[in-house]
């Protein structure tokens, strides 16, 4: 094999700029490069709370937390507080965050209502259903007074500590809906079942 020497670029290439050189001058009547105009970032999606606004009439699911002495239900009321400041304070990237969030608050209330509540829906964690104006009261749980301000309060948030005749009360306004009566079905209504024949 013979010894063969590579190529070697020579020091001064044919094609180089010549750097003294002006660049040509532009005619007066010449088009202009246009500028590109500067692009704005797009705005990242918030979506607004959307607020029920309506003349019917509303019914609440409420839960609820009846004590005997109001430096218990401060107390209370102030770690049930406290709990929904840490979960709010909690930084996640989660769009359905404050779904989450209201589900462990009112997870967090029915223990705290099984615990502490000396009311007979103790065992259901303070559970009270929908409740609405004008409905039919039963004293053991329930005042026209409570009513009213379960009727006043906005969903998940927890008022002050209540003073009523049964005692100390903290609710909690779970779900909020329009109040539609429910009809129920008279004997009259129903059609008859004829024995041996399957409806």
């Amino acid at each position: 094999m013979a010894d063969t020497e590579n190529p070697q670029e020579p020091e001064k290439t044919i094609f180089q700029r010549d750097k003294t050189a002006k660049e040509p001058a532009q005619p007066a009547d010449a088009p202009k490069t246009p500028v590109r105009p500067k692009i704005k970032p797009k705005k990242a999606f918030v979506a607004k709370k959307a607020v029920l606004k309506t003349d019917k009439p509303m019914e609440h699911r409420v839960r609820h937390i009846r004590l005997s002495s109001m430096d218990a239900a401060q107390l209370i009321w102030q770690t049930l507080v406290d709990f929904q400041k840490e979960l709010a304070d909690m930084p996640v990237d989660d769009p359905d965050k404050e779904f989450h969030d209201r589900i462990k608050l009112e997870k967090f209330f029915t223990k705290l209502a099984k615990k502490y509540s000396n009311c007979s829906t103790k065992g259901l964690g303070g559970e009270l259903g929908w409740i609405y104006k004008g409905m039919k009261i039963t004293d053991a749980i329930l005042t026209e007074d409570l009513v009213d301000t379960i009727m006043a309060t906005k969903s998940y948030i927890v008022p002050e500590p209540i003073k009523s005749k049964l005692g100390i009360h903290l609710i909690l306004t779970c779900e909020s809906q329009i109040y539609e009566p429910r009809v129920k079905e008279s004997s009259e209504q129903k059609p008859k079942s004829i024995p041996g024949v399957p409806n």
